[in-house]
């Protein structure tokens, strides 16, 4: 009997041990008070046991401890399954079902403290299970008792399997711990051994070790998860789990909503071809078979037809890998549709302001700044390539510049006005383009004055350009040219054609400048072209 009551204290030692670990929280959540409730709940259950055998000679304390002992069995079982609800669901909202849960302890309360004048809990009490004599209503109450505890253990095991690693290893722990009560309950409750209630009161001990373990090691009720399959199904990215066998083993809400077909057993590829016909699924393959030799994420863009348009999902494939073996796949589909019509715009408005940077905002003919930077370049390249064995190379390699310009321009815009002159301008440049060769490159110089990159050119070819441009203008007829000195509006043209590499840029504009002032201060109207070799 000493070592009954010697173990009784061990452990009504290690209950007060929970209690003020659980005290020790500042700010108590609801899983700190239904796991204080099963502490409390086994605190009475034990003290009652110990009482009983330590001052059976007294008779009220006997009494006593009948009534404490049944009140510890009446409120633990209900302490398990609020204990296991709330560390599944993180925390829940009371309500009138949760209420209900309370008859049957409030009832088997009202019968054990009114039992003397029924004998309906009990006729006899003895911690010895043979000298048990219960009344009907302990059955009922048994029954309640582990219906609670077993849809708390499912609730626990339930969990555990659907998570994995830190919040699961919690949830076996105390899976395990209660497990243990109620085995050691049952072979008492059923007399499956005929040993003394204490016993079974002593083993309670390991129940609240394992439950300090798992405050002390794995930081239970400090953090508190939160359900897997309730996060997964919050967020609105698409989330499927397939197999080796690419056949779908879970899925979360969104995957359900926006591709249709979805079920588990069924082939991912057929659920992902129902909505996007042309699913490559060669690619798909490949990237999942990357991603589990490479134990790294993948990407995959998908794109789907829909009502509106294209639609565009960005899939990233994990590998779910289980001590070193793959054991599945994780897909996660997010809809980049507005991120990509967002990107477009973007790259649009880039382009947008490129062409604003170097092109001139009334022709659209290449501004000024492009004309230097270009010309540099081109200058450039042809020194470069007259180091070439390649007598081939070398010629194929020229370089010329035209510069033209619209006579009597002023008089037009004076006679018709500045926007007249613009017109003029506009029309100009896309009549040129229409003349020069694919390599050429037509910029405006400034005010009327336009000139032309001739690349990779051989000095007939820009001689044969420059004329085309004179003659296009001179025939195409103009508005309100008739008012113009010569009765025609006609433009001046200066070409410069320079092979060796030495040239300078500001020497070409020069020498197209110079032949461009000689064509117009000798009859306008008319092509000036001079060769320059040689020229340091």
């Amino acid at each position: 009997m000493l070592v009954y009551q010697i173990l009784l204290v061990i452990s009504i030692l290690f209950m007060m041990i929970l209690l003020f670990l659980i005290a020790l929280k500042s700010k108590k959540k609801q899983i700190h008070y239904a796991v204080m409730a099963i502490a409390v709940s086994l605190l009475i259950w034990n003290i009652s046991v110990l009482f009983y055998i330590t001052f059976s000679g007294v008779p009220w304390v006997l009494a006593v401890s009948e009534k404490m002992y049944f009140i510890g069995i009446i409120f633990v079982s209900l302490a398990i399954l609020f204990t296991s609800l709330i560390f599944v669901h993180t925390r829940i909202e009371f309500s009138w079902k949760y209420a209900l849960l309370f008859v049957m302890p409030s009832v088997s309360l009202t019968v054990l403290l009114t039992n003397p004048c029924h004998n309906f809990f009990y006729k006899t009490f003895s911690l010895i299970p043979a000298e048990q004599d219960f009344g009907f209503y302990f059955s009922v109450h048994t029954a309640y008792s582990y219906l609670c505890i077993g849809i708390g253990l499912f609730y626990l095991l339930h969990f555990s399997i659907k998570n994995f690693g830190f919040f699961s290893r919690q949830a076996m722990l105390i899976f395990f711990g209660i497990l243990i009560s109620l085995i050691a309950d049952t072979f008492s409750t059923f007399h499956i051994f005929n040993w003394s209630a204490a016993v079974e009161n002593i083993v309670f001990s390991v129940t609240v070790i394992l439950f300090i373990l798992a405050i002390v090691k794995l930081d239970f009720l400090n953090i508190v998860p939160i359900a897997l399959h309730k996060v997964v199904n919050i967020i609105s990215d698409a989330y499927v789990v397939f197999s080796e066998e690419y056949e779908i083993i879970d899925f979360n809400n969104a995957f359900i909503t926006n591709w249709d077909g979805a079920s588990r057993k069924v082939g991912i590829y057929k659920v992902i071809k129902q909505r996007c016909p042309d699913f490559d699924e060669e690619q798909f393959i490949y990237k999942v078979n990357k991603s589990i030799q490479e134990r790294t994420k993948v990407s995959m863009e998908i794109q789907c037809p829909s009502s509106d348009g294209i639609r565009y999902y960005q899939s990233e494939i994990t590998p779910v890998i289980f001590k070193s073996n793959h054991v599945g796949t994780i897909m996660l589909i997010k809809d980049i549709t507005e991120h990509k019509k967002n990107l477009e715009e973007v790259i649009r408005l880039n382009e947008k302001l490129q062409s604003l940077a170097i092109k001139d905002w009334l022709t659209q003919a290449y501004n000024r700044y492009f004309f230097d930077e270009r010309l540099e370049q081109e200058i450039d390249r042809v020194s470069k390539l007259q180091n070439s064995e390649d007598k081939a190379v070398k010629a194929g390699n020229n370089l010329g510049l035209i510069m033209f310009d619209v006579d009597y321009f002023k008089i037009y815009n004076d006679l018709n006005g500045h926007q007249a002159g613009d017109e003029v301008l506009q029309t100009l440049v896309n009549i040129v383009k229409e003349t020069l060769f694919s390599a050429d490159i037509l910029c405006r110089y400034g005010g009327e004055e336009f000139a032309v990159i001739c690349c990779r050119t051989a000095a007939e070819e820009i001689r044969i350009a420059a004329e085309k441009i004179r003659k296009s203008l001179e025939v195409y007829e103009f508005k309100y040219q008739d008012n113009q000195p010569n009765g025609n509006l006609t433009v001046s043209v200066g070409v410069a054609y320079c092979v060796p590499p030495c040239l300078k840029k500001d020497d070409l504009i020069q020498m197209a400048d110079q032949n461009l002032y000689l064509a117009k201060n000798t009859g306008k109207n008319k092509v000036v072209f001079s060769q320059f070799e040689d020229i340091i």
